[in-house]
């Protein structure tokens, strides 16, 4: 009677197992094509770190190949903003905490763009600088902590079963 249990647990955990599939479902597409990234706003030098974090995430999915292909992904930075804030009611014009976010819009097509995954979809993260040294420096070293949060964003987007 033992070995039936375990027998037939056994199966059941086997039997419920069958379907998965490392990586998740099958996302629409092989291959994606990372276009070159566009910015709109004051900030320079972000398209750049943008595209190789875009890149570095969605090839570290095994189930999308990174190159021209079937899909193609054009992205554009369309806002960063910088607010300071303090905690006290004396200090309002010396600020030593920031909170900084960028907004990308993203467009996903296939079959040669005519099909569309998704159009004009954002993607936004939020950091909080406490600026203790060189304020550029400190704030330019929170770029690739947002834009990796973001290209994590835009490849779950990306790779979710349609």
């Amino acid at each position: 009677m033992k070995r039936f249990l375990v027998a037939l647990i056994a199966a059941t955990v086997l039997a419920g197992c069958s379907a998965y599939r490392l990586g998740g479902p099958k996302p629409a597409f092989r291959s994606v094509e990372v276009a070159a990234i566009r910015n709109s706003t004051a900030r320079t030098g972000t398209h750049a770190v943008l595209h190789s974090k875009i890149v570095e995430a969605l090839a570290g999915d095994p189930r999308v190949k990174v190159g021209p292909g079937e899909a193609r992904l054009e992205t554009e930075v369309t806002r960063y903003q910088r607010d300071g804030f303090t905690t006290k009611t004396g200090d309002a014009y010396a600020f030593t905490s920031y909170r900084v976010s960028f907004e990308v819009r993203c467009t996903l097509t296939t079959d040669g763009g005519k099909r569309v995954l998704f159009k004009d979809r954002t993607f936004k993260s939020i950091a909080t600088l406490q600026v203790s040294g060189d304020p550029a420096a400190e704030e330019l070293s929170l770029g690739p902590t947002l834009f990796g949060d973001i290209a994590s964003q835009i490849r779950e987007a990306a790779t979710t079963a349609w």
